[in-house]
């Protein structure tokens, strides 16, 4: 019987399992488990830009997609996993108290928010994050400067101060904050424990101000600055981190038999969804991964020599080790790409609702307009007078994260169509991916090549084919539905001392090429046009919104 190697990938809206075969790479099976309160829409108020998820949705969904997965593959897969990897989306805080749960799990806090996953969109903590970032710099060390030179509403900090200062009975409960790629790996290996818990490299230097230089978190008196509690939390998370190549513990008894798992089965280290995409992808060094869904990852490497001493400035950070042992990790990425195009679609499916049609029937219509506006996608003709948007609608996460910033549609007049609207709205998402592009490259970090992974990239040809107009480079699009999973299967892979190293386990295991998307010459010089257009309409309607 062959061993094989689990990649847990927790994403916005649903956890998937994937089983891969530790020898060939083989993609044996995968399953999808929703969350079930967060499908309701439950202790989220978009009006507000909150967004919270409850663990036992979290856990539940973990358990039924593990389960229905060994049905299908049969026990004596399960029995021959040798280890588990586990990535989730990020920024995912949640409050866990002395004894390392989290606090929602308890009764007297089931239904507060704030005990909750505050979810990597929640922008709730905008305030915050300014203070945050105002405070480094006043400072005799910037503690900004390796997250791109200012802190988001969307990361670890800001989202804990705004639940300190909002809720005082959560706040005087809980004892630590920690990412749901560091929780759930202890929820399996049974290390919650504030103590046991150990905290990735990756959530720790790209949204934890975690730093080498720093001898690991900036001091306590930087923390006691915004609220006196801050400075406990820092302390209870330590100054100590690891890569995902490193085992966090053995799965419990409990979750053996829930699983049908062995009693040697390693958990790796977490990591954030985005940045083990890259390890599943295959990534070589200067190579940019675009992880595309409802928002995008931008991931790239980089050799230390390279870098050296200079900070990458408008991005999500540059940390040792966050993707792969012994490089630099850098992360960009855009607030939304697939929640505007869900946004333009709950738009125009709006006259469903006035319809005589079932709630199943509006759903399968409303379901059919992207699909069928990316089909005339493929023959629109760009032109420099058509409509063009500006791709902050949930605020702008790089370059230089602004969470007060909003979409716009310029250009519109009675002759506008329904095309032209999605267009807009598509390249407008391109054209933010390029000002990422343009961020690194201006730096100094050479892009080699693009790679896409996600759904949108294997889903919407149109949509890609836009992508590598703008970018005028070929875009690589991986075989893989489930890049991220991958990924985090070959991290468990080298914890569980399957490869001696995350390259070799790369070469291995990682995900082919599907397809290559060519810039098409005939467009490549209108969108140039039309970029510099976007970037005018950007900087316009950026210095009308204040701070």
């Amino acid at each position: 019987m062959s061993s094989y190697v689990a990649g847990l990938d927790f994403g916005s809206d649903s956890v998937r399992w994937l089983v891969v075969d530790a020898n060939t790479g083989e993609e044996i099976g995968s399953e999808v488990a929703y969350y079930e309160r967060w499908m309701q829409g439950a202790y989220c108020n978009a009006a507000e830009q909150q967004y919270r998820q409850h663990p036992n949705d979290i856990l539940a969904a973990m358990t039924q997609a593990g389960q229905e997965l060994r049905a299908k593959l049969g026990d004596a897969v399960f029995r021959n996993i040798r280890a588990i990897g586990v990535d989730t989306t990020g920024s995912t805080p949640i409050a866990i108290d002395k004894y390392g749960t989290a606090l929602s799990l308890r009764e007297e806090f089931e239904h507060d928010p704030d005990a909750m996953f505050v979810l990597w969109k929640d922008h709730t903590a905008i305030e915050e994050a300014e203070e945050i970032t105002r405070v480094a710099k006043q400072g005799g060390v910037d503690y900004t400067r390796y997250v791109g030179g200012s802190y988001s509403s969307e990361w670890y900090w800001a989202k804990l101060l705004r639940v300190l200062r909002k809720n005082t009975k959560v706040s005087q409960a809980m004892h630590s904050f920690v990412e749901m790629c560091d929780w759930i790996p202890a929820v399996l290996s049974g290390t919650t424990a504030p103590k046991s818990l150990k905290r990735s490299r990756c959530a720790s230097g790209h949204k934890i101000l975690w730093h080498d230089s720093w001898g690991g978190l900036p001091p306590r008196k930087f923390f006691s600055q915004f609220h006196p509690q801050l400075s406990n939390v820092r302390d209870n998370v330590g100054d100590q981190s690891y890569t995902s190549d490193v085992a966090a513990g053995v799965v419990t008894g409990d979750w053996q038999e829930k699983l049908g798992l062995s009693e040697h089965v390693i958990v790796a280290v977490g990591a954030f969804d985005c940045h083990l995409g890259a390890v599943g992808a295959g990534a070589n060094i200067n190579e940019l991964v675009k992880v595309i869904g409802t928002s995008t990852c931008d991931i790239i490497t980089a050799e230390y020599q390279d870098i050296g001493d200079r900070c990458v400035a408008g991005i999500c950070g540059q940390v040792d080790g966050s993707v792969v042992p012994g490089k630099v990790g850098l992360e960009a990425g855009q607030s939304a790409f697939g929640d505007f195009y869900a946004w333009f679609k709950n738009i125009v499916a709006w006259p469903l609702t006035l319809t005589d049609l079932n709630e199943a029937q509006q759903q399968q219509a409303a379901d059919a307009i992207l699909p069928k506006l990316g089909e005339q996608l493929r023959h629109y003709q760009p032109t420099f007078k058509a409509p063009l948007a500006l791709d902050w609608i949930n605020g702008r996460r790089t370059p230089d994260a602004n969470q007060r910033l909003t979409s716009s549609i310029f250009g519109l007049n009675l002759g506008s169509t329904i095309d032209d609207l999605f267009h807009a709205v598509v390249e407008s998402t391109a054209f933010g991916a390029q000002a990422i592009n343009e961020c690194f490259e201006q730096q100094g970090v050479a892009i080699n090549k693009v790679i896409a992974i996600g759904g949108i990239s294997r889903k919407s040809d149109a949509i890609m084919q836009i992508c590598a107009d703008v970018f005028n480079k070929p875009i690589e699009v991986k075989a893989s539905d489930q890049c991220c999973a991958l990924g985090a299967a070959i991290c468990g892979a080298v914890a569980a001392d399957l490869y001696p190293s995350m390259a070799a386990a790369m070469t291995a295991l990682s995900s082919r090429t599907e397809r290559v998307f060519e810039p098409r010459s005939e467009y490549v010089g209108v969108y140039r046009l039309r970029y510099q257009q976007y970037l005018q309409h950007a900087s316009y309607v950026e210095s009308r919104v204040k701070n």
